[in-house]
């Protein structure tokens, strides 16, 4: 490789120089460009339910009850955030830097699995330039974080047998603790961390005792942290858990019949969402006591239990329909299409200039991989390759168990990463030339399954999700023209999406109030036909501009009718609706915004 042949110490740094210098523009520019994007100002679904939470922190108004989810990100933020302000710049920040130091770390584990520098170069800057890591990073979610913590655990892990070992053990155990306690998905691969690093230990020095030592050293850490997340739930609810409680449902829902294998799918609809409430924990609630009329309240423990049966019944019934379920999760795994997960990164992808001219995806890093770990078996070391290989394993285990969808998927990329760092030092002139063609011919026959559309793994239904999501962002920052045009897009995929035409009549009602004449005229066109479709709603806002509309169509009574229910209400659009009431019964010119909107 070009890297190796560089003799010159300097030459040799001034390359390192430039390859940082380029991973670090590459993720300044897309964060930049992302702070000005509606979904970064206005944060959605987990991210807004993150920033809901870290304001509770803040506040001190976090419910007495056992955690439903994992508090340790939103802590975080709620800590930084007294002294510059909760905002989804925030964690945006927090995230990229997160993000470079992941890098960091995936080049460091590289150094400990080649022994050379231009793995460790290769495997850091990928990590640094894929777009799926870059992308979650700037969003306000906890898997950046973790994953940081997940890697730098799994780097001391592989240094326990060198020097200082204590010190390694100790931080190995409390990264990994903490790495869980940030995302519990984390919980299968370290549990293994404890018996490897025995492992490692008996393998370089050849002593039961060290071995023995090893895994307290790292046991200890790790079980304290977690026994100190259910001291902490016993302390503000009364309920020693030491992890949080969603995880049941979230098992059944992803191995239940119906199940797509992709990501969860939401199966109630609820009119009413207040701010920081999960729509999960809202329907698996709905959902128990519908099997359970005569039950008061929800018992977390026996609504768990109630899950976890329903699971094994399930599955027990027809083992048939799990095990294709499971198989189908597999060639998603693999799959280098990224399923939706709050978001769809395909379809940010097309709309993001930094994403959409960015080559590196799942696929290459699968293949990368395997190229590299196929041709290096004399480039390295077996007992790190081991141990990262059996961590690979064991999350990716955990992944299939519950939903392959991008963001659950994301920390093996890393992992991938630091295999793939091998391409860098192979011995490319002295491998035969027989071997390069079947390795060929199984890359080939790889890519088939790595990008195919096999039992739908590119469907694009949910971008209708995407778009309405984008189109409630935009309308929250009073972006009227980018939201009418997301909510449009949305309408054109499911005419029946109600959000989707609350967005577009509120999106044309005060395009036309701030429009000049000409375009005013073509706005109230719009806004007439949208309001025609009959939409069904307790929405006020859409209730005064129904009003309205009839109002100036010269069908009073019927204005006065849609404003007499909207009046009821406490917020402006109800405001509205009593002056429009007034200025109606007065039959006068009233000198407000509502006035002018209406005698123009």
């Amino acid at each position: 490789m070009l890297y190796d042949r560089i003799k010159s110490p300097i030459a040799g740094r001034c390359m390192q120089v430039l390859i940082l210098g380029f991973v670090v523009l590459y993720g300044l520019g897309f964060f930049c460009l992302w702070l000005s994007d509606p979904l970064a100002q206005s944060p959605v679904l987990d991210g807004r339910e993150n920033l809901f939470w870290a304001q509770a922190i803040q506040m001190g108004t976090v419910p007495a009850e056992p955690f439903y989810r994992a508090l340790l990100y939103p802590w975080l933020l709620a800590k930084i955030g007294f002294a510059v302000g909760l905002s989804g710049g925030l964690a945006a920040g927090l995230g990229l830097l997160c993000h470079f130091l992941n890098a960091a770390l995936v080049g460091a584990i590289a150094q400990r699995l080649w022994q050379r520098r231009a793995a460790s170069v290769l495997a850091g800057g990928v990590y640094a330039c894929y777009p799926v890591s870059l992308w979650f990073a700037v969003q306000v979610l906890d898997i950046t974080l973790a994953i940081t913590l997940f890697l730098l655990a799994l780097y001391a892990l592989l240094r326990v047998a060198g020097e200082r070992a204590v010190g390694w053990m100790l931080l190995a155990g409390a990264a990994a603790g903490l790495a869980v306690v940030t995302r519990p998905n984390f919980l299968p691969p370290v549990l293994f961390f404890p018996l490897l690093a025995g492992a490692l230990v008996f393998i370089a020095r050849r002593k039961y005792v060290a071995a023995v030592l090893a895994v307290l050293w790292v046991g200890v850490p790790l079980l304290g942290i977690l026994l100190a997340q259910g001291g902490l739930n016993y302390q503000r609810s009364g309920e020693f858990r030491v992890l949080p409680w969603q995880g049941a449902y979230n098992l059944h829902a992803a191995n239940r019949a119906g199940a797509n294998g992709k990501f969860y799918m939401q199966r109630v609809s609820f009119d009413v969402v207040r701010e920081g409430q999960n729509t999960t924990r809202m329907e698996s609630e709905y959902l128990y006591q519908q099997a359970h009329p005569n039950v008061r309240g929800t018992d977390i423990a026996e609504m768990n239990a109630y899950w976890r049966a329903q699971l094994v019944e399930e599955v027990t019934a027809d083992p048939v329909r799990w095990m294709g379920l499971m198989g189908r999760k597999l060639v998603y795994l693999v799959n280098d299409w990224e399923q939706y997960n709050n978001l769809t990164y395909a379809f940010h992808k097309q709309r993001l200039a930094a994403l959409h001219w960015n080559p590196l995806g799942w696929g290459l890093l699968v293949l990368g991989a395997c190229v590299a770990l196929i041709l290096g078996r004399r480039s390295f070391r077996w007992s790190p390759l081991s141990v990262l290989l059996l961590v690979s394993a064991a999350y990716a285990a955990g992944v299939l168990l519950f939903f392959v969808s991008a963001r659950f998927r994301l920390p093996l990329a890393p992992l991938l990463c630091v295999f793939a760092g091998g391409l860098a030092v192979l011995p490319w002139r002295e491998i035969p030339l027989g071997k390069y063609f079947a390795v060929l011919v199984s890359l080939g026959m790889g890519s088939v399954v790595i990008y195919g559309d096999w039992f739908d793994a590119s469907d694009t239904p949910s971008y209708v999700q995407d778009e309405m999501l984008l189109a409630n962002a935009a309308h929250r920052l009073s972006r009227d023209e980018m939201a009418l045009t997301y909510a449009e897009a949305a309408l054109s995929r499911d005419s029946s999406l109600t959000s989707a035409r609350q967005v577009q009549i509120a999106s044309l009602f005060y395009l036309w109030t701030e429009a000049e004449q000409v375009e005013r005229t073509a706005y109230w066109e719009r806004l007439g036909t949208a309001v025609s479709e009959g939409l069904e709603t307790e929405d006020r806002l859409f209730t005064f501009i129904r009003g309205l509309y009839c109002w100036r169509e010269g069908d009073r009574d019927q204005a006065k009718q849609f404003w007499a229910v909207g009046a009821a209400g406490g917020d402006l659009a109800g405001q509205w609706c009593r002056d429009a009431l007034v200025i109606l019964e007065s039959e006068s010119v009233v000198d407000s915004l509502v006035g002018r909107w209406m005698l123009d």
